[in-house]
């Protein structure tokens, strides 16, 4: 680290750090924010949890939003889910006839997404649904949906949080702005969804992230 980026660690150690993302992504070990992003220490903030979740009343997401947008001052909000993700597959999949106390936890993390899918309009959910079928693999458009409609809805839930409202009134001068991302882990390619949302009234720039594709 000292070899490639001399100084960093201890600016970093020094003066704290300053990033200008926090990213609420999955915790799934194929996702890796500095190896997707050629990001240095410092660069992004992060929540990982099952299927980059994010729940007004849990208290990880909460602190972790409040902490970035008040006191880091982060100017950018990322909700960045993965193909392939086995937490939308859970979902979609009707849940274990018999369960452990581990499966119960996934069920209940995961039932915002499961309440999801069943509600959804999209074309390709719908047909899947009305199918019946239970077979998924990576390319299903049903799964694949469903990926990008979980990233747009939790997009949705951060603007309309109370950290988030309570920003925009309070400090309109350091707008803050929510966008909704998908990593391709098979080809590594990141695409944006074009679900940006920001105070109203002010222009969402574009999330100065190298490679960042528009779906």
């Amino acid at each position: 680290m000292e070899q490639l980026y001399p100084g960093l660690l201890q600016a970093l150690a020094d003066n704290g750090q300053h990033p200008p993302f926090v990213m609420f992504d999955c915790s799934d070990s194929r996702v890796s924010e500095p190896l997707i992003f050629s990001s240095r220490p410092g660069d992004i903030f992060t929540a990982r949890n099952i299927a980059n979740q994010f729940q007004e009343d849990d208290i990880t997401s909460t602190s972790v939003l409040g902490y970035a947008v008040e006191h880091l001052q982060v100017k950018h909000v990322i909700v960045m889910g993965h193909y392939g993700c086995g937490g939308i597959q859970a979902a979609i999949l009707p849940p274990p006839s018999q369960s452990s106390p581990a499966d119960e936890a996934v069920q209940r993390w995961i039932q915002p997404i499961r309440e999801l899918y069943h509600n959804s309009t999209r074309q390709e959910i719908v047909a899947f649904r009305e199918s019946r079928s239970q077979k998924l693999d990576l390319h299903a458009p049903a799964f694949r949906a469903l990926v990008e409609e979980n990233v747009k809805s939790n997009v949705l839930r951060i603007s309309a949080s109370d950290i988030i409202k309570e920003h925009y009134t309070s400090s309109p001068e350091k707008p803050v702005f929510i966008h909704g991302f998908v990593y391709d882990i098979e080809s590594g390619k990141v695409c944006d969804l074009r679900v940006s949302i920001g105070p109203p009234g002010v222009d969402v720039p574009i999330v100065p992230l190298p490679g960042v594709e528009e779906l």
